[in-house]
């Protein structure tokens, strides 16, 4: 039989289809239109418009649909604008428009054929190549000691020496193509305490990366240095007023490097015999210089804070001498008003007493005998009565309430005098803690001046120095048999061998007769490090989107990764460093996905900040919440705790910094200032300075309380991430134009990476 068009849509029609899909056919259009404000984050009209259940359940209006009846469907008639209904409003934020008829059509005909839910079918996420211009820096880090920075640009991860200022190496996964270390961009970076493992994340993984140091060949060293000529030297000694042991000219010919009686190492520039930098001290040296200046800022800060306690106590006190004034004078007139009520009191009882007596004596009267006359002396009497007994009540009221304000005035007086005991104790408590933090600062401080001190005096003599080929490095060796290596451009030393080597002595014979006796000792330092891949955690649904945060515990062994679904969930996932397990997950931690993260010192607390605009604190041990800081107006782009965990400080796209005080739970201080986002925010060492980044190109320092120490303006672009060294001296930042910037203590700009 021939189908003609009208038989052909007749099969088309609802009685003859097959059962719609919901994921596939409804819930696209119902998405785009209906679910941005009617979702589990948004629930506009306590509506929920994700799930045929959601919708069935129905909001503030009653059920949304009714299976099997689009006529009686709200869903249906909001769609068609009856029933004074209209969704979506018109001019609504969300961007949604009115259904089409087929629209309406597909959804009346799934509502008819019983609403009937489906199971949504995963879709896989296929990233494309990036293009050569995205290479943004959304995350940097550094290591502890200041030696290393890393940053992640596009999906590629770059490592730096900060020391030499030298790029060192591009950090890929060899199952990732050009060299990349992920798939998708890099979000997040977090080197651990120690600096031998830096974790990344980005979409849906994490990867764990390890220092290795790579083998020294000493058979491959070539490089002989060719010590520099004699009138050179003759400059440098007049110059410098030094006598010259050892000397070396770099392979460029541009600088000489001395080795001087004094016991220090010295770069020179070779045409005009001035001096380029003064190399000494040693790795333990700087390490224990490092150590001593924590100390010494870390009871700077808790001198400050025991201060300000004793501030605060001062003005407790001061309020207190006050109300106890005032309940001392009200204990005197009290004692001088309650004698007095006490006197009224026996006249009025006495007068209580006789007019009950005269009030019996006519009622036996007119009980005897009636009599109108004695009746109505009667009622006189017992009028006479109540108010005797009312003056009586009143009387004794008096008494009660002088008597009472005593008792109240006296219970004050106990009460101020306890706080102020109490308060004795605190500033006892802090005077104590301030003069232990003397002491153990004044201990530093004098540690740190011995130590620097020792640098200035001749120990070992440099008996022979070297140029690395490229200059970046110096190397000498010393009398005692230690070789020590020092980075040209900044004077750290790097790495350093202890002179425990055995030297072997050669006797050579010369034409003439004579013989030259050579002692030689054989050393190497400089390996080179490299990074590989340690581990990938990407078990399938962990992630539910880009990982957006990533922080190592403060002993390395916990990492933290922070991340969600945008607008619907933020995730919270702990994992152990040495297997790679998940061993918490906190899904929902916050109702939009997380943005940063970071531990208390003590490790025992976790800070997440989120684009809910809400900065929690968890307890780890138990996953409870313990703190939760309203007062962003947008999301929450950074948390950081200060040394001594007392306060946290959030960073808002609000441009907004804000200080909490972690004692109390309230809000220190709300710091202004910027035009745009502070996209990140670190303590800077055990200082109350924070370093911040914004989308106002400025990398600003500012204190906790809302004073600024610097600000680095006129950057070219949004600047996304910045850090700092514990002690100050080099800070790094990033941003959308993909470089990496070094600047020191002092906001100067010592070098910036670019993609290599």
């Amino acid at each position: 039989m021939k189908t003609t068009p009208f038989f052909a849509a007749l099969l088309t029609s609802s009685a003859f289809a097959a059962d719609l899909d919901f994921y596939k056919d409804v819930y696209p259009f119902l998405k785009t239109n209906c679910i941005s404000c009617h979702n589990k984050t948004t629930t506009k009209a306590d509506l929920n418009m994700e799930t045929p259940e959601l919708m069935i359940k129905g909001g503030e209006a009653g059920t949304a649909l009714v299976p099997g009846k689009s006529a009686e469907s709200l869903v249906v008639a909001a769609s068609l604008h009856t029933q004074d209904l209209e969704m979506p409003p018109p001019n609504n934020k969300s961007g949604a428009v009115n259904l089409t008829p087929a629209e309406i059509a597909i959804l009346k005909q799934w509502i008819d054929q019983g609403a009937k839910a489906s199971v949504q079918q995963e879709r896989a996420v296929v990233l494309k190549a990036f293009s050569a211009s995205v290479d943004p820096i959304y995350s940097v880090a550094m290591t502890k000691d200041g030696r290393y920075a890393a940053c992640g640009r596009s999906n590629q991860i770059y490592l730096y020496d900060l020391a030499t200022r030298q790029f060192v190496a591009q950090i890929s996964d060899p199952a990732e193509k050009n060299g990349a270390a992920h798939r998708a961009l890099v979000q997040s970076l977090s080197f651990s305490p120690d600096g031998t493992k830096l974790v990344s994340g980005s979409f849906r993984e994490v990867k764990i990366w390890k220092l290795e140091m790579g083998k020294i060949d000493a058979s491959a060293a070539k490089l002989v240095s060719t010590p520099a000529r004699a009138d050179l030297i003759q400059k440098i000694t007049t110059a410098g007023k030094v006598a010259v042991l050892s000397s070396a000219v770099s392979a460029d010919g541009k600088q000489v490097v001395t080795g001087c009686a004094d016991g220090s190492v010295r770069v020179w520039d070779t045409t005009t015999a001035k001096q380029v930098i003064e190399l000494r001290g040693s790795v333990a040296a700087t390490k224990k210089t490092t150590e001593l200046d924590w100390i010494i800022a870390a009871q700077t800060l808790e001198t400050a804070f025991q201060k300000s306690e004793i501030a605060r106590i001062d003005a407790q006190d001061k309020a207190l001498d006050v109300l106890l004034g005032k309940a001392k004078e009200a204990i005197v007139t009290m004692g001088k008003v309650l004698p007095e009520k006490q006197k009224l009191v026996p006249p009025t009882t006495e007068a209580k007493t006789a007019a009950q007596k005269a009030v019996d004596e006519l009622a036996g009267k007119l009980a005897a005998a009636k009599d109108a006359s004695v009746e109505r002396e009667l009622k006189t009497a017992q009028d006479k009565l109540i108010t005797a007994k009312m003056t009586e009540v009143s009387a004794l009221a008096a008494v009660s309430a002088a008597e009472s304000n005593v008792k109240d005035a006296e219970d004050d007086v106990k009460r101020i005098t306890d706080s102020k005991a109490a308060n004795a104790k605190v500033v006892a408590a802090a005077n104590t803690a301030i003069a232990a933090a003397k002491t153990t600062q004044d201990k530093a401080t004098a540690d740190l001046a011995a130590l620097k001190l020792t640098l200035t005096k001749t120990t070992a003599k440099p008996i022979a120095v070297s140029f690395s080929a490229d200059a970046q490095r110096v190397a000498s060796m010393f009398e005692d048999g230690t070789l020590r290596v020092w980075a040209a451009a900044s004077g750290t030393p790097i790495e350093e061998s202890a002179g425990n080597v055995a030297a072997t002595t050669t006797i050579t014979a010369a034409p003439d007769g004579s013989f030259v006796a050579t002692k030689a000792v054989t050393q190497t330092v400089g390996s080179t490090p490299r990074w590989t891949l340690e581990r990938k955690i990407d078990p399938k649904g962990l992630f539910a989107d880009r990982v957006n945060a990533v922080r190592f515990s403060p002993d390395g062994k916990t990492l933290a990764t922070g991340g969600g679904e945008l607008s619907r969930s933020g995730d919270i996932i702990i994992f152990d460093v040495a297997t790679g397990k998940a061993t918490q997950t906190w899904k929902e931690k916050h109702t939009d996905t997380v943005l940063c993260l970071d531990f208390s010192p003590d490790g025992k607390r976790l800070a997440s900040g989120a684009a809910d605009k809400i900065a929690r604190v968890t307890d780890i041990a138990s996953g409870k919440q313990t703190n939760l800081f309203e007062g962003h107006t947008h999301h929450v782009m950074g948390v950081a705790f200060r040394s001594d965990g007392r306060v946290l400080a959030t960073a808002g796209a609000d441009g907004v910094v804000s200080t909490w005080d972690m004692i109390i739970g309230e809000r220190k201080k709300k710091i202004e200032g910027w035009t745009k986002e502070v996209t990140s925010l670190q303590f800077i060492g055990a200082t109350n300075q924070i370093v911040t980044s914004a989308g106002d190109n400025r990398v600003r320092i500012v204190t906790d309380d809302g004073g600024e120490i610097r600000s680095i303006a006129n950057l070219p672009e949004y600047m996304q991430a910045a850090v700092s060294v514990p002690n100050g001296s080099a800070i790094i930042a990033g941003g959308e134009d993909s470089l990496l910037r070094v600047w020191d203590g002092a906001g100067k700009e010592l070098v910036a990476f670019g993609a290599k």
